[in-house]
């Protein structure tokens, strides 16, 4: 079933293509360059880069095709501290791929259905407000471990109700093997409450296929939760908030809770952003990371964010390390 997606895509990008539509095209580098003081392991400094370039093709008011080039080149950022938490949510061993390509078809102004291959973490368990934070916690919980996200996109449909205001719900099926095989699954639902100033997501998650628990015990199916807030405090400042579990023994990851604000700067184009996050291991030893970065949009097409990242290990043995890193990002 899945190596008949991409050549349908085609054909339905070629057929919109044939009427009126709207093409559109973003090329963007993140550019992050890392140092590290305290615990080292392998390497005490990392620069590396991830280039997107991202299309869209709108025919007509419902139909949408979209696609995403993406490379990462480098050194893995992971290497540094070797924590479960990383420190760049762009770290990746290198990889060159088409990794988004799907069509979506809008049945209304709140209704539409998204088939192809997706990363489920921008459409599901992400916080809006988090987006600017590099540490990989504030996109995509780490307790949901069978997220089809980066670096490996998974062919699946989802479908959305996302009314402006009031409740909202989506759900998703995802190949759950190889990211292209639905001999297995993943599945997601999540119900959202969006009001002028908040909002709030919970979800529950589920992936069906084979699995062995940290005790050697056979699994077919493994699922967790997870539940985050965002609220605007005033016009300048959002706090938010996030708890997920997983809810079987087939990882050493229990839970994970955080807590944050994001502040808009008096001056014009700069924010700020400070979080602490927690993750607890299954022998409840935990470790925390601590994230505050400036953010300063130097040009509409220009960004300048210095990070400073402080993580105390799961291993009382080790050090704390801090890590200081300088993120570009450029769009075109």
């Amino acid at each position: 079933m899945a190596r008949k997606i991409i050549p349908l895509l085609g054909c339905l990008w070629l057929s919109a293509a044939s009427v009126a539509a709207d093409f559109s095209q973003q090329f963007s580098v993140i550019n992050d360059n890392s140092w590290l003081s305290g615990y080292e392991d392998q390497q005490s400094q990392a620069s590396r880069a991830l280039f997107s370039w991202d299309l869209q093709l709108e025919a007509g008011p419902q139909w949408l095709v979209a696609s995403s080039l993406k490379a990462f080149r480098g050194r893995n950022g992971e290497l540094l501290t070797g924590n479960i938490q990383g420190i760049s949510n762009i770290d990746a061993a290198q990889f060159t791929k088409i990794y988004e390509l799907y069509v979506q078809y809008k049945f209304d102004d709140n209704s539409r259905l998204k088939c192809g291959q997706v990363d489920a973490n921008l459409e599901f368990a992400f916080v809006p407000v988090a987006g600017g934070f590099i540490s990989p916690p504030l996109g995509i919980t780490p307790t949901a471990i069978a997220l089809p996200t980066y670096y490996d996109p998974a062919a699946s449909c989802s479908v959305f109700y996302e009314p402006e205001h009031g409740f909202q719900w989506m759900a998703g099926v995802f190949a759950g093997q190889e990211h292209t095989n639905f001999s297995s699954q993943f599945m997601v639902a999540e119900g959202r409450y969006v009001s002028a100033t908040g909002r709030t997501s919970y979800g529950y998650w589920h992936h069906h296929g084979d699995w062995t628990t940290l005790n050697d015990q056979q699994l077919r199916a493994i699922s967790g939760w997870y539940l985050n807030h965002q609220q605007q405090v005033s016009e300048q400042l959002v706090l938010f908030a996030v708890w997920s579990g997983l809810n079987d023994d087939v990882d050493i990851l229990h839970q994970h809770r955080m807590l944050g604000l994001v502040w808009e700067l008096p001056i014009a184009g700069h924010q700020l952003g400070l979080m602490h996050s927690t993750v607890t291991a299954q022998n409840r030893q935990s470790e925390q990371m601590i994230e505050g970065y400036w953010q300063w949009s130097v040009t509409p097409q220009l960004q300048l964010q210095p990070v400073l990242q402080w993580i105390n290990h799961t291993d009382p043995a080790l050090d704390a390390s801090l890590v200081t890193t300088l993120r570009l990002i450029a769009q075109f």
